[in-house]
Order: structure tokens, then sequence, then C-alpha cells
């Protein structure tokens, strides 16, 4: 037998292999799908309009935190946000500040985080293949990017709240590691839910709550493993990095992180095309 014909033996092997178990088939489903749609330059779309909006986000976040919350409890929020965003340090971020800065920081985060969700909308509405003539206009859009940008701010506001209480070091109350643990379940678990109101939120395709989930669980859990991941290997590595080379790192990481979060968020949306439609097995071999 020839290399050729063994090389297609084996791969013919595992192809039947991962049909043949719902799991694997299921993935290969979803990530062949994710290659077909194109999915890879839409997460690009999305990390370039999510870099864009973290810094006048950043500039309202400590003007409102500033002036609504006691310095030692801000300062507790303000640790919590570093891991969200790799190599921004918002702990030493001057909170308060004056009603310019407040305007100035909304009204920029607003505009990019209208970009940020109408590109979304774009992807998911191209991950479920909507037609053109079904897709919301401009001023639907708009509408609903502010309502998904509203409805996820809140949850986000509640997470960090949430994990720089159980975390901080100001706080009177030992609550206790289990109860430390709870915290970060329930962000874990807050997580999942920006994504489920995302995945609803942002699509003209008629969705419930139990088509969203199943990706969303996928994403939001991703998205705690890459905060994770980031957090261990910037502390171990690219702390250096960003002293030797300065801004350059900062950036190059910054838009590597937002990259892999768009490339969680679609493969979250396509794995919710996959399960509704039962569009697996898929061979390896098909091009499409």
């Amino acid at each position: 037998m020839s290399t050729v014909g063994a090389s297609d033996s084996t791969l013919a092997r595992v192809d039947r292999w991962q049909q043949e178990h719902r799991a694997t088939a299921i993935g290969v489903a979803t990530i062949k799908k994710f290659l077909a749609d194109d999915s890879g330059n839409l997460a690009a779309l999305l990390a370039f309009w999510a870099f864009f909006s973290i810094f006048p986000l950043m500039l309202a976040a400590a003007t409102l935190l500033g002036w609504f919350l006691p310095s030692n409890l801000s300062n507790d929020v303000l640790h919590t946000i570093d891991g969200y965003v790799p190599l921004i340090d918002f702990s030493h971020t001057t909170i308060g500040g004056s009603w310019w800065a407040l305007v100035l920081g909304l009204v920029s985060a607003l505009w990019a985080a209208t970009r940020v969700t109408r590109t979304a909308r774009v992807a998911f509405d191209s991950v479920w293949r909507v037609p053109g003539a079904e897709r919301a206009g401009v001023v639907e859009q708009t509408l609903g990017g502010l309502k998904a940008f509203g409805l996820i701010g809140v949850a986000l506001v509640v997470s960090v709240l949430t994990t720089g209480f159980v975390s901080g070091t100001t706080h009177q109350l030992d609550i206790g590691a289990l109860a430390i643990v709870g915290g970060y379940a329930i962000a874990v678990v807050i997580d999942i839910v920006v994504f489920v109101i995302a995945f609803r939120v942002l699509t003209s395709q008629e969705v419930s709550t139990r088509d969203v989930l199943p990706g969303a669980l996928v994403a939001g859990v991703g998205f705690w493993v890459l905060q994770s991941l980031s957090s261990v290997i910037i502390a171990r590595y690219l702390q250096t990095a960003q002293k030797t080379y300065g801004n350059f790192a900062t950036v190059i990481t910054l838009l590597w992180w937002f990259y892999l979060t768009g490339v969680l968020t679609l493969l979250g949306a396509q794995l919710n095309v996959v399960l509704r439609e039962r569009s697996w097995p898929r061979s390896l071999r098909a091009t499409a």
C-alpha cells in the first residue's frame, strides 16, 4: 500500500469515528461552518471596534465610580476590571473627574459600542444565514444595539461589583473561601447571561433562550478560561515584554485578546446554529 493510500485510509477511519460520536461530530460541524462562513474576518472586525471602545468606556467608568462609590470600594472594583482586560492597569486610574470627562467618555463609548453591536449583528445574521432583505435596517440595528449595550452593561456592572466584593481586601466581613468561590461562580454565570443577551438581541433571526444557551455556555466559560490564562501568561511573561517594548506590546496583546474573544463568541453562535438545525455529522473531507 502506498503512503498516499495509507493516509487516505487513516483519514477515512478518523472521519468515520468522529461522525459516529455526537460530541466530536458537533464540534467538527461547528468548526467547519465557522470556516465556511469566514467568521474569522468577522471576529477581526469585532476586535477592532471593541479595542476602539474600551478606553472611552474606562474614562466614563472611572468618573462614575468616583462620584457614586466610596474610594475603598472603587479601588476594589477597578482592580477587578484589571482582570477583564489584559495589560491595562485600571487600579491606578485616577477616579472621579468633571462632568465634561463623563460626557466625552459616554458619547465616545456609545458611538463605539453601537459599532460593536452593529458588527455583531452582521456577524450573527451571517451565522444564521439571514437573507439580506430580512435583516434589520440601520435604525433598528442602532436601537437594538443600544438595548443590548444597556442590558450587557448592567450585567457586567453586577459581575464586576460581585467579584470586587468577594475578592476585595477592604471589606470588613470575612466571608470565607466557599463564599468567594460562589462569588466567582456568579461572575461566570453573569458572563453566560451576557452571551445569551447578545445572541438573542443582536440578530434578525427569531431565536429563543433555549436555542442560544449552548453557545452561551461555551462562550461564557471559554471567556472565563481566556481571562484566567491571560492573567497567568501576562504575570509570568508579558510584563517583561511590556517594559521592553512599551505600548507596542500592549496594543498587540490587546488586539489578540479581543480577537480571541471574538472567535469564541462566533464559535458559540455557530454552535447554536448547528444544534438547532441538526447539521451534523459532516465529513472531514467535505469542502463546505
